[in-house]
């Protein structure tokens, strides 16, 4: 595969990865806002309406861990080698990374992060000559330590790819039981191969952090771009407490209606 080609499937694969990460972070959120709120809220209080709400949380789990098996997707066979496989992954994405010839282009890219400001009436080469001139000691250090943070940000992604395949380590096994679910359980119902053993719910929250971070080292590395997974997380979680404590008011005003009607139409002793 040519450089060029590398370079735009992980441009392309970014994108895509970007949504995907944002979208597994929604689904946790909701689920760990309801179950801080909805059970302790709800306490020694009955509603006709918990089956609902049970389905709603098992089906978040359900989607966490679908989209956490195409978000580290990949087909492990000689036919198919990884870096040309069509799956916009983290492992597809590691593989493309650690080519010599992307990982120079990269490191490169990001000694021209520093730009200058274009001035009013001032062509974008006449600023930058200016700029050249004007501090070309600092721009130097600053280039050099912008080139530094890219290799040590994709030097950290392969560190962590090497722990989500590495085996016995806790990321491969995580992953290795949500693969198995989703191939025998989710994606297809194959009644001679169940899962041997099921993801656990703290699976599908380090996974999930891996899959942050890993998002978080490749637009830094590619763009860039300094983006916080956690302040997103946070943001959501704030949302998404706000509707569970919505939800607890609307299911103790259901209740209590509910037990209203009972003693209503209760039929009392010796009728």
């Amino acid at each position: 595969m040519e450089t060029t080609e590398a370079i735009r499937r992980i441009h392309e694969i970014i994108k895509m990865l970007r949504s995907d990460v944002r979208t597994a972070i929604l689904s946790h959120e909701v689920m760990e806002a309801a179950n801080e709120v909805v059970p302790n809220g709800m306490a020694g209080i009955r509603s006709e309406f918990f089956d609902t709400y049970g389905a709603v949380q098992n089906a978040l789990a359900l989607k966490l861990a679908m989209d956490l098996a195409r978000i580290f997707d990949v087909t492990v066979s000689g036919r198919f080698p990884i870096a040309e496989q069509d799956k916009a992954s983290i492992p597809v994405l590691a593989a493309l990374l650690d080519r010599s010839d992307v990982r120079e282009h990269f490191i490169c890219e990001a000694a021209h992060w520093f730009r200058g400001v274009a001035s009013p009436g001032v062509s974008r080469e006449a600023s930058f000559e200016a700029m050249w001139v004007a501090v070309g000691k600092v721009n130097k250090e600053r280039r050099n330590k912008d080139a530094l943070a890219c290799e040590r940000a994709l030097d950290d992604f392969a560190a962590l790819a090497v722990r989500l395949r590495a085996e016995g380590s806790d990321e491969a096994d995580a992953l290795g039981r949500v693969r198995r679910f989703r191939n025998q359980r989710l994606a297809h119902s194959l009644f001679d191969k169940e899962p041997e053993k099921c993801p656990r719910y703290s699976d599908l929250s380090m996974l999930l952090k891996a899959a942050m971070n890993a998002t978080e080292l490749a637009l830094f590395a590619v763009e860039g771009q300094n983006a916080d997974y956690s302040e997103i997380a946070s943001e959501q979680r704030r949302n998404a407490k706000g509707f569970s404590l919505s939800l607890v008011r609307g299911l103790k005003l259901s209740s209590a209606r509910q037990r209203h009607r009972f003693r209503r139409y209760r039929i009392q002793p010796g009728q």
